[in-house]
């Protein structure tokens, strides 16, 4: 039986400050179960970075209400690939315009989450996505 639980570092890039959504996140990961990780506010895609490889976190979640968030994803990505970490996930969320969803696809963004995403669909593809495979049985 594996016991690994999902591990995940949330955080604000940048001057982003509208943390409220994240925040019920952080809280709502906890309670399904989830070993979370967060950083607030005001962190640059380095620090996001540098934690979650040190955490050995299985994605970065960020939260935007601005609209550079294409511009603060690819950098996140980028120090993720700078610091060794190019294979953890990044799911992006907040108020996402549906036609940038498949630009931030394209680059990687393993699941975006905005306005009108509810709980039971965003813990669904955490789950989905994230969760350990079984422990391999020892042989006999």
């Amino acid at each position: 039986m594996n016991t690994r639980k999902i591990r995940c570092v949330l955080g604000m890039l940048a001057s982003d400050k509208h943390s409220k959504g994240i925040r019920t996140l952080a809280r709502i990961f906890r309670d399904h179960g989830l070993e979370v990780v967060y950083l607030g506010e005001h962190n640059t895609a380095r620090q996001l970075a540098s934690v979650a490889v040190s955490e050995d976190a299985d994605f970065v979640g960020v939260s935007f209400s601005t609209g550079d968030y294409v511009r603060r994803v690819q950098e996140l990505i980028d120090a993720l690939r700078d610091v060794g970490g190019g294979e953890i996930a990044v799911v992006a969320g907040g108020l996402i315009h549906p036609e940038d969803v498949p630009t931030l696809e394209a680059m990687g963004v393993a699941g975006v989450f905005g306005p009108g995403s509810d709980k039971p669909q965003i813990l669904e593809f955490i789950d989905r996505t994230f969760a350990p495979a079984p422990a391999s049985e020892p042989n006999a």
